[in-house]
């Protein structure tokens, strides 16, 4: 019996075909999963959004942002600051990808 595609299925086979989409996938997949990464440190670290704000130096609105996957600002350094006021390590790496290199223009 022939197994039938998943949605799953379907939208990776389409990741895989469509570069364009799947690099876009990817930023999006990468703020998501930084997003919760924060507030789980903060919530770990037993923060309000408040004190957290108040131990890195902003608003209770900048974490609240920070914390929406929607985000797209970060900085090493705001990063930097929020892993050490959650008690948490701050790792920033670059993996080699998959496909295509760029090459910088002379």
């Amino acid at each position: 019996m022939a197994k039938h595609k998943t949605l799953m299925d379907e939208f990776r086979d389409e990741l895989k075909n469509d570069r364009e989409l799947n690099e876009l996938y990817q930023r999006e997949l990468a703020k998501l999963k930084l997003a919760n990464q924060i507030l789980a440190a903060r919530q770990h670290a037993g923060l309000s959004q408040a004190a957290l704000a108040k131990r890195i130096g902003t608003q209770q609105t900048g974490v609240a942002r920070m914390e929406n996957a929607g985000y797209a600002s970060f900085t090493v350094t705001t990063l930097a600051k929020i892993a050490a006021a959650t008690g948490s390590r701050l790792v920033v790496r670059l993996e080699p990808g998959h496909g295509r290199r760029l090459t910088m223009a002379k």
